[in-house]
């Protein structure tokens, strides 16, 4: 029966506040304009240690590992360590103005600066200088942010359409020479 009304609460919560909110009731910290596409469960069982300022970006898929439970291999050598709180826990900072994509990992400890594209599927395993472009596994810089605008910039694609449908059908013209 808690489990139902536990159930019952997270949804009357997370549906009357927003993934955000719901997130900063939960404990962690987020700053304003972020955008949170990844599940909640994704900010792992310690949201409380998850720090991300104003203007950020998370993608579908990423996840926030607070804690490393590995440490548990050696509970028979330290009893400290039988108990489910005997593990590795370290914080996890986010800067302003940061774009992580899908399905990256940030472990334990990782602070990533300001300004900063994290690629999708990347692995953080160490701090990120703030002005970077990271990818890969593990998260290596790729360029700066500077030189990713440029490459945007000149990468952009210009586009007419104003609905989906329309979208679609110039997409299509464009990229395959057909049109819908």
């Amino acid at each position: 029966m808690k489990r139902v009304a536990g159930f019952v609460k997270y949804l009357f919560l997370r549906v009357s506040l927003g993934k955000v909110r719901y997130l900063r009731y939960l404990g962690a910290q987020i700053g304003d304009g972020c955008e949170v596409i990844t599940p909640i469960i994704n900010f792992g069982s310690e949201p409380w240690l998850v720090k991300i300022g104003n203007g950020v970006t998370v993608t579908h898929g990423v996840k926030f590992v607070t804690h490393d439970a590995s440490t548990r291999l050696f509970r028979n050598k330290y009893s400290e360590m039988n108990s489910r709180f005997g593990n590795k826990f370290g914080p996890i900072s986010i800067g302003s103005n940061v774009f992580i994509g899908v399905n990256a990992i940030v472990l334990p400890g990782v602070s990533i600066g300001d300004n900063v594209v994290v690629g999708a599927g990347s692995l953080v395993n160490k701090d990120v200088k703030s002005g970077t472009v990271v990818a890969g596994v593990p998260a290596k810089e790729v360029c700066s942010i500077a030189e990713y605008e440029e490459k945007c910039v000149r990468n952009l694609i210009l586009v007419k359409a104003e609905t989906s449908i329309e979208l679609r059908r110039e997409l299509t013209e464009r990229f395959w020479g057909r049109s819908l």
